[in-house]
């Protein structure tokens, strides 16, 4: 396994042909996603850079058009902006339609050169991936606690259903997301 130390420098210095990503939240002090994700890029020599940028959502459509406009790789999303990006993509893959969250925009050329933004969402694969490789758990039948019922727990928890689980336990900070949850389940 690889392991890159705070300390340890990148494969190649920031210049002009450096390309960014970034994680947009508000909160988003506590995102380990730089850390991860600059690892994983320095571990692959490319010469980008993935940053953790505080976002209002008043802001959110802006900061979107900015990247875009800077030539950003992409974006991942973070509370609360999952639900908002929705109406600021140019266009949504089947995932973000299914399941009425973007938390992964890609930006690339469309055959007329313009740069548009894809809006993804990868959440609900994840979790039941997730349940079935490292837990060896199947949805179909299971009962599930779920921790958390905003953007991703949200994703989680229609997915689940979707698959088939037997019950779910929504806890949530503010019991009137879970409620709202189960009724969009229901």
């Amino acid at each position: 396994t690889y392991n890159l130390r705070m300390s340890e420098p990148f494969a190649q210095p920031i210049n002009a042909s450096t390309r960014y990503c970034a994680v947009y939240g508000h909160p988003i002090k506590h995102s380990a996603s730089p850390a991860m994700q600059n690892a994983g890029i320095a571990k692959l020599g490319l010469n980008w850079r993935y940053l953790a940028v505080e976002v209002h959502p008043d802001n959110l459509r802006a900061a979107i058009a900015g990247a875009q406009a800077m030539k950003f790789i992409g974006l991942n999303l973070t509370v609360p902006h999952k639900l908002l990006a929705l109406e600021m993509v140019d266009e949504l893959d089947d995932s973000a339609k299914t399941w009425g969250a973007v938390n992964t925009i890609r930006f690339e050329p469309d055959s007329d050169g313009m740069v548009r933004a894809y809006g993804f969402n990868t959440d609900a694969e994840a979790i039941t991936r997730a349940l079935r490789e490292d837990l060896r758990v199947e949805p179909r039948g299971a009962r599930v606690l779920l921790l958390g019922a905003g953007g991703a727990g949200r994703t989680a928890a229609l997915k689940l259903a979707d698959d088939g689980a037997a019950a779910l336990y929504l806890v949530n900070r503010t019991p009137g997301k879970s409620a709202t949850l189960g009724a969009e389940i229901g």
